[in-house]
């Protein structure tokens, strides 16, 4: 039976967060002033869940949300809060990561809030049933997968390509089999991966070639891979023209899947964020580099180690270093972080990792003597235990900026500098 709830504070996730005697329940979809109707269930996480039914009186936050699918997609997890709140919210992610390690900045620089509208990449629930295919989401912890034909955060470029593929995917794709179709745009230029099964053996043969072959020519898209699995490498089905990216001076050549900021206008506020931070000429370190998102900006002002261990993205920076003071490095810092005596070299260290941190890289880095360490984060709470390992080992948290270009769902970055206190 649906239980009367009222709403207490948002969670990191987005959740709306109800405790009690009876114990703490999260709610997707709702906010703190909510009074609402939910069924509750225990997760198989053990976490007691409440899935919404009824709005019984409504937050003062709260507000109708702008977008047709919210309710049935699970790409967005907060449009139903006002902008106040929910940039407040964002902020407190943040802060409250931090002060959970009892650490504070110098200063908060000015946050940056991006409009919706600009997302780059997107990745679809391809599913093909009675000859027909559907490209969609799900929403939160469901399994449903419903069509999605327009998009708020969304480049409509991308929109456009993802409407156009449902007739072409139909001879790639099997029945009932569902799959993945990951689109990338890149200043005009597309990319597409499909992953899963696909033709009559569940891999791309001569039919299936063609077929994905003519999906290029129609949609004029510069390329198109495809893998089995989500962890396989993707091969390369159908390519026209190479899928370029500019890093600061750098021509990159992109190899397939290669990561990019969700957003142009993201990236660009990050990449000011960190050269705002760095010297006018120095010796630099690119850590977790990619394929170049930093280390072309920072080539600008000095020689740049880049540090990757994705084999591709490490050759399509040795590709496009020409005569540039750029040395591409292949280096899993998970395994073989960066040593101590390499860390002293350099004027300033930049680093960048994936959601998981950079614990083992930043207790070398904590002993070094690098003056100035430049951190960008996707997840705060990740951040906040690799700061504090640096603080304890010597080094001061002089800034923090949030840069927010994932709207209406949980996710944040920031950028945060690090300079090595004096003995």
């Amino acid at each position: 039976m649906p239980g009367d709830l009222l709403i207490h504070e948002l969670g990191p996730n987005g959740d709306g967060v109800h405790r009690s005697h009876g114990g703490t329940v999260y709610v997707d979809r709702a906010l703190p002033g909510d009074r609402v109707q939910a069924t509750i269930r225990r997760g198989d996480d053990g976490v007691l869940r409440g899935d919404l039914v009824k709005v019984i009186k409504a937050s003062p936050h709260r507000v109708k949300a702008p977008c047709p699918n919210y309710d049935v997609c699970g790409g967005c997890t907060l449009q139903h809060a006002k902008d106040e709140f929910y940039r407040h919210w964002k902020l407190d992610i943040v802060r409250d990561a931090l002060r959970g390690k009892g650490l504070k900045p110098r200063v908060w620089r000015d946050p940056v809030f991006l409009p919706a509208g600009d997302r780059r990449r997107a990745t679809f629930i391809a599913h093909k049933k009675n000859n027909s295919v559907i490209l969609g989401h799900t929403r939160r912890r469901a399994h449903h997968v419903t069509d999605i034909a327009s998009c708020l955060v969304a480049d409509p470029a991308l929109m456009d390509l993802r409407r156009r593929l449902t007739t072409l995917l139909v001879p790639i794709l099997q029945e009932g089999k569902p799959a993945a179709a990951f689109i990338q745009a890149v200043d005009g230029q597309f990319e597409i991966v499909i992953t899963g099964p696909v033709g009559k053996t569940g891999k791309p043969d001569v039919q299936t070639r063609k077929a994905i072959a003519q999906l290029a020519r129609e949609t004029n898209v510069n390329r198109v891979s495809w893998r089995a699995n989500q962890d396989d490498a993707a091969e390369i089905i159908s390519e026209i023209s190479p899928l370029r990216a500019h890093f600061g001076d750098l021509d990159i050549i992109l190899p397939p899947l290669a990561f990019l900021q969700p957003t142009q206008a993201g990236e660009a506020a990050l990449v000011e964020s960190v050269m705002a931070l760095l010297p006018r000429t120095g010796k630099f370190a690119d850590l977790f580099s990619g394929c170049g998102t930093f280390t072309g900006p920072m080539l600008e002002r000095g020689a740049v180690h880049a540090y990757e261990s994705v084999g591709s993205a490490v050759q399509a920076l040795d590709k496009a270093k020409g005569t540039r003071p750029l040395k591409a490095i292949r280096r899993d810092l998970f395994l073989n972080p960066l040593r101590r005596d390499e860390a002293n070299r350099y004027d300033a260290i930049v680093f960048d990792p994936p959601r998981a941190g950079a614990q083992e890289q930043v207790r070398t880095l904590a002993s070094s003597r690098a003056p100035l360490l430049v951190g960008v984060s996707c997840n705060p709470a990740t951040f906040a235990r690799d700061a504090r390992i640096l603080v304890d080992g010597g080094y001061r948290l002089d800034s923090v900026r949030v840069v927010d270009q994932f709207t209406w769902s949980h996710h944040v970055e920031l950028v945060a500098a690090f300079t090595k206190r004096p003995r």
